[in-house]
Order: C-alpha cells, then sequence, then structure tokens
C-alpha cells in the first residue's frame, strides 16, 4: 500500500491535472447503459469521448475559415525520442499531435482512435482563460489589479475584494476546496458537487447558473487571502474569470468564445459546455478534435513576445506548481501553467497542451484514463516529460 505522502501527491496531481472524480456520485457497474450525465463518471475512458452527447448544455462551432495544415513535414526523429515512443505505445494515451505555429504536422498518433475522435480536452482549456484575459488587457479592458467586485458586484465573500490577478493566478481562499472534498470532507464536497452541478458534469435539476453559485461562495476561514506554498487551484476560478471578462469587455461571454472557437480554424465541430444561462464553462468545457486542439494550441502563442514576457513574469507574480507534478518547477499564472519550456494545461483524465514560444511548437494529447485516480500524477509526469523532450529537439 502506498504511503499518505504519495497517495496526498496523486490527489494534488488530480487537481492540477484538472476535474477530479466526486465522491459523491454513486457506485454504478463499468458497463452501465445508458451512458448519460448520471453514469459516466464510472466509465469515464467512454465518458470522455462521449460528453459532446451527455453534457446538458453545450454550444458548438464549425468554423467559418478552417487552418490549413500542411501533413507532409513529418519529422520522424520525434518517434525516436524515448519518452515520446512510451506514451505513443501506452495504451491510455488516444492521440498526440505535435504541431508548429505554421500548422506543420510533425507528428501525428493515434490508439483506438482517429482523425474524426472528438475527446473532451478538460482543464486543458483552463488556458483559454489565459487566452482572453491577454485580449482584454491587450484592448485596455481590465487590469490585472482590478478587484473582482469592480466587475461583478454580486460576487461572494470567497472573491470580495480579491484582485483579477489573483483569481486567474489560483491564489484565492474561498469555500470550495478540491482537495478536501477529494479527502471527503462532507463540507467541501457539498460545494464541490455544487460546482460541477453548475458546470454540467452533474445533474442540475435547480437549473443554478454559475452566477447565481458564485454568489454564494464564501471565504475560507477567516480571510480569502491566500498564503499557501502552492496555487490553491479550482475550477470555480477559471469560471468567474470569464464572467469578469465578459463584463470587462463588455461582449457576451458566449460570443468571447464563440470567436475564439472559430479562430482555432477547426476542421471539425467545436463544442464547448455552458451553463444554463447560456455561459460558457471555460473552465473544463472544450470537446475537440486532435488536429484541432493542436490548433487551438497556437493562440496560445498568437503573441509570443508577450509570452515570453508573462513566462519570465510567472517566476515573480505566479503561484507554485509542485515540481513533482510537471517534471519541473512551474507557476500558474493567467490562467496558464508556466515553467523554462512554455506554457499550457494539463487536464482531468490525461489531457495536455503545451506551447513553446521559443520554438513555435505546439503539442496536443488525449488520453483516455480508466484507473482509480482520474488523474495518476505518474501518468502526467509521462506527458510533461514528451513534451519537453519533443522541445529540447525542436529548439536545436
Amino acid at each position: 500500500m502506498k504511503n499518505h505522502k504519495a497517495f496526498k501527491s496523486q490527489l494534488l496531481a488530480s487537481i492540477v491535472a484538472g476535474f477530479i472524480f466526486s465522491a459523491n456520485v454513486s457506485a454504478a457497474p463499468s458497463n452501465q447503459v445508458p451512458l448519460n450525465i448520471d453514469t459516466w463518471q464510472q466509465q469515464r475512458a467512454e465518458g470522455l469521448v462521449s460528453l459532446p452527447s451527455i453534457t446538458p448544455n453545450v454550444m458548438a462551432v464549425n468554423a467559418q475559415d478552417t487552418f490549413s495544415i500542411n501533413h507532409q513535414k513529418r519529422d520522424y526523429e520525434l518517434h525516436e525520442i524515448d519518452s515520446v515512443a512510451r506514451i505513443m505505445s501506452h495504451p491510455a494515451v488516444a492521440s498526440i499531435v505535435v504541431m508548429n505555429t505554421h500548422g506543420d504536422v510533425m507528428l501525428e498518433h493515434y490508439h483506438d482512435s482517429d482523425r474524426n475522435s472528438t475527446y473532451s480536452d478538460q482543464s486543458s482549456t483552463k488556458s483559454m482563460g489565459y487566452i482572453l484575459l491577454n485580449r482584454a488587457l491587450k484592448a485596455k479592458q481590465i487590469s490585472l489589479t482590478d478587484k473582482v467586485e469592480d466587475y461583478l458586484p454580486e460576487i461572494g465573500a470567497g472573491f470580495r475584494g480579491r484582485t483579477v490577478a489573483d483569481v486567474a493566478n489560483m491564489a484565492v481562499n474561498h469555500s470550495i476546496s478540491e482537495l478536501a472534498a477529494y479527502t471527503g470532507d462532507e463540507e467541501a464536497l457539498k460545494m464541490f458537487d455544487e460546482d460541477e452541478r453548475v458546470i454540467g458534469l452533474q445533474r442540475n435539476d435547480e437549473r443554478k447558473t454559475l452566477r447565481q453559485f458564485a454568489s454564494e461562495i464564501g471565504k475560507m476561514g477567516n480571510s480569502n487571502e491566500w498564503h499557501g506554498e502552492n496555487a490553491n487551484y479550482a475550477t470555480i476560478n477559471t469560471n468567474v474569470l470569464m464572467l469578469i471578462l465578459k463584463a470587462a469587455t463588455n461582449t457576451p461571454a458566449d460570443q468571447l468564445v464563440r470567436e475564439l472557437m472559430h479562430d482555432i480554424g477547426g476542421e471539425r465541430t467545436v463544442y464547448m459546455g455552458t451553463d444554463f444561462e447560456g455561459v460558457p464553462m471555460i473552465g473544463a468545457s472544450l470537446m475537440s478534435a486532435s488536429l484541432d486542439f493542436a490548433r487551438y494550441g497556437r493562440l496560445l502563442l498568437e503573441d509570443s513576445n508577450a509570452a515570453k514576457q508573462d513566462i519570465k513574469q510567472s517566476v515573480k507574480d505566479g503561484e507554485v506548481v509542485p515540481a513533482e507534478l510537471t517534471g519541473v518547477e512551474s507557476r500558474y499564472y493567467k490562467s496558464a501553467i508556466m515553467n523554462e519550456y512554455g506554457l499550457g494545461h494539463s487536464g482531468w483524465g490525461g489531457q495536455l497542451i503545451w506551447a513553446d514560444p521559443e520554438s513555435g511548437t505546439i503539442i496536443a494529447i488525449n488520453s483516455r484514463i480508466a484507473s482509480e485516480l482520474p488523474a495518476p500524477y505518474e501518468h502526467f509526469n509521462k506527458l510533461y516529460q514528451a513534451a519537453y523532450d519533443i522541445i529540447e529537439q525542436q529548439r536545436q
């Protein structure tokens, strides 16, 4: 049996990776049918590829203009990198695409899937917050030092007084504690389940919206100011950031996200879950084919100089992501994970989007994890290591 420290590390890895499996979902056989909002988490490998038809509220975009890619630029030396070969042969890795910002596909590999397969990219899409926040900052529509209540007067005590930067950096001490929920804390579990219902990963019979839920969130203890050693990861932060950006830009949230989804230039339909009010859940709801996931990744580098500056700034202003989870020292900054190899985000179930502003390399990986822990850190270490080794080769 693994010791307590190792188990805690795996739990924390699940949180950094993205959504965690709710302990309040009743057990069900792995062959439960039909696959729906009540049963998908007991058979999560199938559920992850079926979420476009399971999620209660979904917006869909067929890009008006497709971003062209070139399949004649294969770099077969990438296959010979040990860490890359390892994940390509891993039964839980469904796909890996390596592309550059010009659209040259250097590696494309599928396991029990193909170019037509759609995957839930899960918390990898928290990086949408990075893209949208940078666009608003560039347009001078928002400042990182603005207070949350400047844009959301009705916000609950859990966020009141915190800055836009605090929210985007996972540095808010509110009453939604994903780690505590996963370890069985009853009060934390109650809030976490409420969060999942609003997001669309559990049944939401009350039709509660994100805005309603955010107004109810309290602070943890005497203060919502975060003083922890590591980022206080919570999906609600990214979704509240979406509400802030809606108000700051004076643009409907679905319009902001729909335009971003068009910017992906996907070949196939790209999906995004919403709440019952139609607000896109950018905390974890993008669903796309693997090539389009890579196309999405290039938006992280739409201003490569800004990305390089953000990586440098993250060392000073970002929240720590434990190196045991990402392989190297990393920071959570402006709704993305950043380190010496670039920036991106991992996702529940073994998803990863990573982009390197130095070489222009983009790595998109989708997994179909069916283990007891939805995001075992050993698996994510393999994905991150392969991404870093690819980037080192591309930088030469």
